[in-house]
């Protein structure tokens, strides 16, 4: 089975046939439009292709079926978009993901939007509708919604506003980096983070739309959390032989011990949970999904953690998720920045991770945290009474989703969260306490 982003190599060398024999796919022609829908990848890739002068392109990059699609001139597509978004003259791709492709549309009058189209059908991704709401409740921090257009029930594309900037990683790798050598502090954007956090979950907060409205935990709840964490861990155990290096097998023996350590030992203390409430949040917040534009804080893809199995993205959860995979992510950019400095492999640059970068790591998540605490509203404050219990546990959720997905994803990373997860256990994260 092939993922997307082979299908987009496919198609750039003209080496797929009508049969679509290549991908053993299910082919749906429509005059012109063909839809691939094909089952790998660990979900459903969704593409529509139009078939021109002997060869298939997307179709999102034909101009007129952008047009069509708009104004709902396509068959089993809906939008929701309105005559301000003009008529669209040109496209230019800016990204081919596994998951979704990033355009930029211009219209007639040279008005810029950005595009995302979906390759995945996901009856679970709400991307659009929270996006959608925030934009009308007012919230600044995120790419400004115009319109989206789904495919008979799943959410296909999004037209939202450009924003000019840089991933918040490259802020904290830089300031890793700075700290490591010696050099002074790097320009903080913490504190922005911090307050822009809390501000969107009060929105959050007080959504009561079906998508949001807040839930509270259970008995239930806190056994579907738990089996989330042991899924993974058979998950992790299962793919074992999947990892080339002996070494990294090791680690991962290593790490599946430390959750179950640490899972005997913080399960009693979860029971303190029961009653809190759960609403909807980000869901996948680490730092390359924010962006820095004039010291301004935005946003992005609210799609959910792809590969969040067994659970799924409608799920309500803690706001101090959130906040874990922040903490998460400013470990990644710390091996990013030895990396950097040093030129080193990923297992070589966590053998130099040392107490002064981890304090770094901590500094740094604290100014986050602070900031946070202070902006947000008193409902959400009140119900983070128990922040030492629930942060360690989203830390150790998020660690465990972590390394399933870099095996999964085959980045090279999946040593990261394994390293993370012993490291907790043995008492060297600051923030995780049982």
């Amino acid at each position: 089975m092939k993922c997307f982003s082979e299908l987009i190599k496919y198609i750039d060398n003209q080496q797929w046939r009508l049969n679509c024999s290549s991908f053993d796919s299910d082919c749906i022609s429509n005059g012109d439009l063909i839809y691939i829908k094909e089952e790998g990848c660990n979900e459903i890739l969704f593409a529509p292709l139009l078939y021109k002068r002997d060869s298939l392109i997307l179709a999102e990059e034909n101009i007129e079926f952008i047009n069509n699609l708009i104004y709902n001139k396509v068959k089993s597509f809906n939008s929701d978009c309105k005559t301000d978004i003009g008529k669209i003259v040109n496209i230019k791709p800016i990204t081919y993901g596994n998951r979704s492709v990033i355009y930029e549309i211009f219209n007639e009058y040279n008005n810029k939007y950005l595009l995302k189209v979906m390759k995945r059908l996901e009856i679970d991704n709400i991307e659009d509708k929270v996006i959608k709401y925030l934009t009308n409740a007012g919230y600044r921090n995120i790419p400004r919604y115009y319109c989206s257009i789904r495919y008979k029930d799943y959410y296909y594309g999004l037209i939202t506003e450009i924003i000019e900037g840089e991933p918040a990683a490259t802020y904290y790798i830089n300031s890793a980096v700075r700290f490591i050598k010696k050099l002074g502090n790097y320009e903080s954007i913490g504190n922005n983070i911090g307050i822009s956090l809390a501000n969107l979950h009060n929105i959050l907060k007080e959504c009561r739309e079906d998508f949001c409205y807040t839930e509270v935990v259970s008995e239930k709840v806190l056994e579907s959390w738990m089996n989330r964490i042991q899924y993974r861990e058979k998950w992790i155990k299962n793919n074992l032989d999947n990892l080339q290096y002996q070494e990294d097998r090791n680690m991962a023996i290593e790490a599946l011990d430390s959750i179950d350590e640490m899972l005997n030992i913080i399960r009693p203390n979860l029971k303190n949970l029961i009653g809190k409430n759960l609403m909807r949040i980000h869901g996948d917040l680490h730092l390359y999904q924010i962006l820095v534009s004039d010291k301004n804080i935005y946003f992005t893809d609210f799609e959910g953690e792809p590969y969040k199995f067994p659970g799924n993205k409608l799920e309500k959860e803690m706001p101090e998720r959130d906040l874990a995979a922040l903490i998460r992510s400013i470990d990644y950019t710390a091996i990013m920045a030895l990396q950097l400095i040093y030129g080193s492999s990923v297992k070589d640059s966590l053998d130099l991770l040392n107490n002064d970068i981890l304090e770094w790591e901590y500094n740094s998540s604290t100014q986050i945290l602070n900031e946070y605490i202070k902006t947000i509203s008193e409902p959400i404050r009140e119900n983070m009474d128990q922040l030492d219990i629930s942060l360690s546990f989203w830390l150790l959720e998020r660690a465990t989703y972590e390394t399933v997905y870099e095996i999964i994803a085959k980045t090279g990373y999946h040593t990261i969260p394994m390293n993370a997860l012993i490291r907790m256990k043995e008492g060297k994260d600051k923030f995780f306490k049982i």
